[in-house]
């Protein structure tokens, strides 16, 4: 006999059998609903698995590290080229030795990368990578590759800083005369009236510039001077010092007289008595067209050999235009008298040598012969251009230095004028810099 009311046919069940049938159904569902949750997550798990296989590592990719040939010292061994993987980090990329060689007296990379900003500003190089090397004796050093940020200027260099100290470092220092820490107190000895906080020297050894200390007087991070000084002399080669525009007037308070004499006055100081001439002289205003602040009159002297200037040799100084003071200085004076050439009669006219390059010009460029134009003609001593060249004796030889132009030079307004250079005896050209 059937107890339920909706179904009068159903089979009659005693309620505690109905009961346990209940029971067992929902421990079945319950069953099915765990095991329907198991396969969900290890399906979710093989899917990232499966996903993590196809994309690779989240990590970034390590790149190479810039290799820039370092140059060998003489009584080294050169040490091995180390194939470096570096990791990304913002800016720049950092060298395994980083990690490898740090210890905790050392620097740490950003006030190291503070030290390298003294001497090369972020707005004119670009850092790419920095690294820790111990591969020269007694040296642990944060080793930076730099290059400029105008692209088309240079090629990146590689720069070395103390890692304990700061200090920078350069290969081959230890060979200089002057000492890093005598260059240091010649430098502010040449500026009795700049107090700087301290005095940075970098020692450079180029075909362009010799061997030089460069330094500058810092002041709260900034450089106050900067210039170069003879490594094996001490002699201060040049020098720059940062003229302050506040509080300056608008047009100068020296005329240019004045500012002349000063400058033949720190020349004979420096130098004592030489043989030169002022061959150029100019204003240069801080300021704008619209807005005028009172700058400096710069000059230009030659060297005279037997009353025939150089080209390259003799001084530039700088005065500035509000009370006097030496603002820039540079001296080129290498050659020794024995290198003139003493055969220094003048065969050749002017007008000889002005159509041997009106010639050669010619033919270089045959389409721009209209446009031709000759803008001086003088003879000078071509004297070398590399101060790190000592010349051999009467090898510097009298020559018309002609500068000439043509529309299309004439047309590009960062073109520099064409020159060539005429042997005053043989009339032959000893050099041709034309080119479009």
């Amino acid at each position: 006999m059937s107890t339920r009311p909706d179904d009068p046919d159903a089979t009659y069940l005693p309620a505690r059998y109905r009961q346990q049938m209940n029971a067992k159904k929902q421990r079945r569902i319950y069953k099915k609903l765990v095991a329907v949750g198991i396969v969900f997550v290890v399906l979710i798990a093989a899917c990232l698995l499966l996903s993590g296989m196809l994309s690779g590592p989240s990590s970034p990719t390590p790149i190479k590290s810039p290799v820039t040939p370092t140059p060998v010292i003489t009584g080294q061994t050169p040490a091995p080229v180390v194939d470096v993987t570096v990791a990304v980090t913002p800016g720049y990329a950092m060298g395994a030795g980083i990690s490898v060689l740090r210890s905790p007296d050392m620097l740490l990379l950003d006030n190291a990368v503070s030290f390298l900003r003294l001497d090369y500003p972020a707005e004119t190089y670009r850092l790419i990578s920095a690294n820790l090397t111990d591969r020269y004796a007694g040296h642990l050093l944060y080793e930076f590759a730099i290059q400029p940020a105008d692209l088309s200027q240079a090629t990146g260099v590689m720069v070395f800083e103390d890692a304990v100290s700061g200090d920078p470092y350069t290969p081959g220092q230890e060979n200089a005369r002057i000492p890093p820490a005598k260059a240091q107190d010649l430098a502010r000895k040449a500026f009795p009236a700049i107090q700087p906080d301290s005095v940075r020297v970098r020692y450079i050894a180029s075909t362009d510039s010799g061997r030089t200390w460069n330094f500058a007087l810092v002041k709260k991070s900034t450089p106050l001077v900067t210039g170069s000084l003879d490594a094996e002399t001490g002699q201060i080669s040049s020098f720059t010092l940062a003229i302050q525009n506040l509080g300056r007037p608008a047009e100068p308070v020296l005329d240019i007289s004045t500012a002349q004499k000063n400058a033949d006055r720190y020349i004979s100081n420096q130098n004592g008595p030489v043989a030169i001439n002022m061959s150029e002289s100019r204003y240069s205003s801080l300021g704008s067209p619209s807005d005028p602040i009172a700058g400096q009159y710069l000059f230009t002297y030659n060297r005279i050999v037997n009353a025939i200037p150089c080209d390259i040799e003799g001084f530039f100084v700088g005065i500035d235009a509000v009370n006097g003071e030496i603002t820039a200085y540079e001296r080129h004076w290498n050659a020794p008298d024995i290198a003139f050439s003493t055969m220094s009669e003048q065969l050749v006219l002017k007008r000889e040598a002005t159509f041997a390059v009106l010639k050669q010009a010619k033919e270089t460029y045959p389409e721009s012969v209209n446009g031709l134009r000759i803008i001086s003609a003088e003879i000078r001593w071509k004297d070398p251009q590399y101060s790190e060249i000592t010349p051999r004796p009467g090898t510097i030889p009298l020559a018309w230095k002609v500068t000439f132009d043509d529309d299309v030079i004439r047309a590009n307004r960062s073109a520099q004028p064409a020159v060539a250079w005429v042997d005053v005896q043989m009339g032959s050209i000893l050099d041709f810099q034309y080119q479009h």
